[in-house]
């Protein structure tokens, strides 16, 4: 097909795109900025973009690097561009999408010091892991401040993004902040020590590399970047350092920029134009999304923004649609007409519960009435926001039973009722209400009480190997085993006890870096201390898009919203001191001097208020309720200032509670409109051993237990890498040496005691000497060591990390590693070595020969790689595939129970009653 006949395709199919979408598409110019309002068909421009860069301008997808916001976004969009490529008849380059980075800028950065920085063998701690950690270490970091323990770690943490984030000269930080800078340090030293990185740090690790080291992405010729006005002043020198010498394309709205409190800087987006010379700027005003007047009612709204105006979004779609302004007397009542609302949609079929949003200011603070209503009417729903999962019933009551473990258990549904506890026995009691009152088709056992009085003494006595044995044995007394995983009310209840797992892994995780012997009594202290001060408050319930196939409202804060979209919103509370906050303007606890950045920006403002209220409001598709109420707990409520300024509500139909929603045809999204997914190889495997652990494990977030040995594997892979990377740089090296400098220099396990830890290297050490005098040749024919690979595979991605390649002229042999820990069959394993095979040869290598080393037998066994054998498998493969996306999970039980997890809360494990 001619280039011009492929250009024309790209712009028109599935559906043409509009004038400006063409023009952001064709643009040649170097440094790109295009200004795509709410429901532009942002993601589809980009996504062709994207596929004219890789099949018109034949750029190689390896020097194509994309940003998204999210891992969702990037799904989404790396889905699309895999069908258009394949579409289009570009089968070579869909083999190579995998070159092509499409994904978090904190993704690339830790890909970027993995490969190149020397941080293979580092763990990253996510933002609860590194609160728990922090609250560990935080003793021994000196902290000057009169707050409480807790706070004052969490404002450490904050003013910590902040010097990251703003990249505060360190130099300067020392001069004026000593206390702070002194603080920092030794945190950064704590970090090191157990080898682990947090988000923030990473990005200023990278851009250290960067400058240090110019050349290292050289390759990378062309960068894109979604969002552009949520980054932050560090994203944006990184961004730089990454596209220098190449080309930028950016893409935003600063219109609904509302992360201003992390950092976010909505400068980076208009300073883009004269860091670069001849840039180019496209506005997209089509709004696709919403009807006409949610596009109207939402540009009025616009107009009452002070530092933001842009074009007015255009209408597209000709449905009316319906916006409407409600006002109620008190927050009960506002909720129960949603109810009934939601009710009467539902009844009369014109819409599932998952087409419905409820989008809040504050979860925390509106969202207990639609709680409480949505349970009482049986609407299955979802809550969203950092306190979404302690609002839960089910949730509460495994909270309390953990800090009842405690000697000084109590707890609070949120970190700021201290005075509203609950402690000691009333603990127990209270918990067996909240768990009954949420599965009360479940009876209680007769023997109930006993048992939990019996647990206790076992975790107390150390009966447990870890937390989650705890947790499950827990589990399993309140009669888990018996939630039905296909019921809807029971499928959330499960999905968000799965959400409680990884919060006690996050906590025990970092509890355990660095080897630090457990006790108990003294554990429990501290996870009852963190999940009052901190868990309550920060931890999301799983959301809708983490229960796959889950039909359910959602009820989430309005930051949570972005992205999404719903036929139906509802957008209530918007009150005084509701939305906007209260907090808005109230001056942070900073530990640094407020001149030396912009502290009002992370304090909130209005016009952050009004840019929140503009992305709710653009979430909707074909009908937006707004609400309010005039009364709480008794006392008149003030009206919110975002309704008084402008005269956009007298836009909306007025309802009192005895109206009811008009009737609107709702666009509901096709159910055979389904995103490619990205699977690794470990996951068809764990699929294949079970598909109902896979659900359990993959998808709910129940965790495996955590060992000390925990880490050995990867230890090991990392420094045969290393090995490899000497023999290949120091000429002369032979793969003795090179293994022997690399275990001295790289050999660490994060959870292993230090004295323990010499006697597991040494032990090491002789294993791996023992496998390079027996396979030293095969040490001398490596060509790439951990080297990713992605690949499409009927209507998904499959995705991983070959251990290594070897060559023998221009053939090459995939052989992965297995260390003595490993529980994989063999079967698995050659499963894994096929499904590399047939991922290398579709991008052209010549894969003659598939092994298998097992390190500590010093032993290497061939898989064969025939064309019947590796087709076999991908049969196998595609099968598994059929089964995650068709979310059938059923148990099977046999063999695979002995090595399972979380097989205590299994009704159908081998052995169970």
């Amino acid at each position: 097909m001619e280039k011009a006949q492929l250009l024309e395709k790209i712009l028109t199919e599935p559906k043409p795109l509009a004038d400006t979408q063409r023009q952001a598409v064709t643009c040649d110019k170097p440094y790109v900025r295009v200004i795509a309002g709410a429901g532009a068909g942002k993601t589809e421009t980009l996504t062709r973009k994207i596929v004219k860069l890789l099949l018109v301008d034949d750029v190689p997808p390896s020097a194509i690097v994309a940003f998204t916001f999210t891992e969702k976004a990037a799904q989404s969009m790396k889905s699309r561009v895999y069908k258009r490529v394949k579409d289009l008849g570009g089968n070579d380059i869909c083999a190579k999408l995998g070159e092509m980075y499409l994904g978090t800028i904190h993704g690339y950065c830790m890909r970027l010091l993995e490969d190149y920085g020397g941080y293979g063998n580092y763990g990253v701690l996510d933002e609860n892991q590194e609160m728990a950690y922090l609250l560990r270490v935080g003793w021994g970091l000196h902290f000057q401040s009169s707050r409480s323990y807790p706070a004052t770690c969490e404002i450490f943490s904050k003013n910590l993004n902040v010097v990251y984030g703003e990249m505060i000269d360190g130099a300067i930080l020392e001069r004026r902040a000593p206390s702070f800078f002194r603080s920092l340090k030794a945190y950064e030293d704590a970090l090191e020590k157990v080898q682990q990185l947090t988000f923030n740090r990473m990005i200023s690790l990278a851009i250290q590399h960067l400058q240090q080291n110019p050349d290292t992405l050289a390759h990378v010729k062309y960068l894109i970047v979604d969002e552009y006005q949520d980054i932050n002043r560090a994203q944006e020198a990184l961004i730089k350092l990454i596209g220098k010498g190449g080309s930028i394309f950016i893409v935003g709205d600063p219109r609904q920029t509302i992360y201003q409190w992390r950092g976010s800087d909505e400068g980076c987006f208009e300073e883009f134009a004269t860091h670069y010379p001849d840039v180019q700027t496209i506005t997209i005003r089509e709004n696709r999304r919403s009807a006409a007047s949610i596009v109207r009612l939402s540009n009025k709204f616009a107009d009452t923004f002070e530092s933001h105006h842009y074009d007015h979004m255009a209408e597209v779609r000709p449905e009316p649609g319906g916006v409407y302004y409600l006002e109620c007397d008190n927050d009960g009542e506002e909720a129960t007409w949603i109810a009934d609302q939601i009710r009467e949609y539902i009844d009369a079929g014109r819409c599932s519960y998952g087409d419905i949003g409820i989008l809040l200011r504050s979860v925390s603070t509106s969202g207990p009435p639609f709680i409480d209503e949505l349970r009482r009417r049986n609407i299955p729903f979802v809550v969203g926001g950092k306190v979404g999962l302690f609002r839960r019933s089910e949730v509460q009551a495994v909270g309390k039973l953990v800090a009842w473990l405690s000697d000084r258990g109590f707890f609070q549904r949120d970190k700021w009722s201290f005075r509203d506890q609950i402690q000691g026995d009333d603990l127990l009691l209270t918990a067996r209400a909240d768990w009954h009152d949420a599965v009360p088709e479940i009876p209680p056992a007769p023997d109930e009480e006993a048992r939990l009085l019996a647990w206790k003494q076992n975790v107390l006595n150390g009966s447990f190997d870890n937390f989650t044995e705890m947790y499950y044995s827990l589990l399993g007394i309140l009669g888990f085993p018996q939630l039905d995983p296909d019921n809807r009310e029971h499928a959330v209840i499960m999905a968000n006890l799965g959400r409680f797992s990884e919060m006690l892994t996050d906590y025990e995780t970092a509890n355990s870096l660095g080897g630090k012997r457990r006790n108990w009594q003294t554990d429990m202290n501290g996870l009852c201390w963190f999940i009052n001060t901190y868990a309550t408050s920060s931890y999301e319930e799983q959301v809708g898009d983490d229960i796959r196939g889950i039909d359910a409202v959602q009820l989430m804060t309005i930051h949570q919203s972005k992205g999404l979209e719903w036929p139906l919103v509802f957008i209530p509370a918007v009150v005084d001191q509701r939305f906007p906050s209260r907090m808005v303007g109230r001056e942070g606890k900073w530990m640094i001097p407020r001149d030396m950045f912009d502290a009002i920006k992370y304090e909130g403002t209005m016009e952050s208020e009004r840019n929140l209220m503009y992305v709710a409001m653009t979430r909707a598709k074909d009908a937006l309720v707004v609400s309010a109420f005039t009364s709480l707990n008794d006392r008149e409520k003030g009206a919110s200032e975002l309704l008084t300024e402008g005269d956009w509500v007298e836009d909306m139909t007025a309802l009192t509670p005895r109206d009811h929603l008009p009737v609107h045809p709702l666009s509901l999204t096709p159910t055979d409109d389904q995103e490619l997914q990205t699977f690794t190889a470990g996951e068809l495997i764990r699929y294949s051993r079970c598909p109902y652990q896979y659900r359990l494990s993959e998808i709910w977030g129940y965790q495996p237990g955590l060992s000390e040995y925990l880490g050995y594997g990867r230890a090991l892979h990392h420094c045969l890498r290393h090995a490899g990377e000497i023999i290949k740089a120091e000429e002369g090296c032979g793969p003795m040496s090179a293994v022997l400098t690399a275990m001295d220099r790289e050999f660490f396990m994060p959870f292993m005691p230090e004295k323990r830890l010499l006697d597991i290297k040494r032990a090491a050490k002789e294993a791996l000497i023992r496998f390079v005098r027996q396979h030293e040749q095969d040490m001398l024919r490596i060509r790439d060591m951990e080297s990713r690979i992605e690949f499409p595979l009927q209507n998904a991605i499959v995705a991983g990390k070959v251990d290594v390649i070897l060559h023998d002229g221009d053939a090459i042999e995939v052989r992965e590693y297995k260390s003595a820990d490993t529980s994989a069959s063999p079967d698995e394993v050659a499963m894994q070595v096929r499904l590399y095979s047939r991922g290398l040869r579709s991008i052209g290598e010549d894969v003659r020969h598939g092994s298998v080393a097992f390190l500590q037998e010093a032993r290497v066994e061939g898989v064969g790689i025939t064309d019947e054998e590796v087709q076999q498998v991908v049969t196998t493969a595609e099968q598994h595939i059929a089964g995650i996306v068709g979310r059938r999970f059923t148990a099977c039980p046999g063999g695979v129970c002995e090595h399972c997890d979380p097989r205590s809360i299994c009704r159908w494990r081998t052995g169970a009653s």
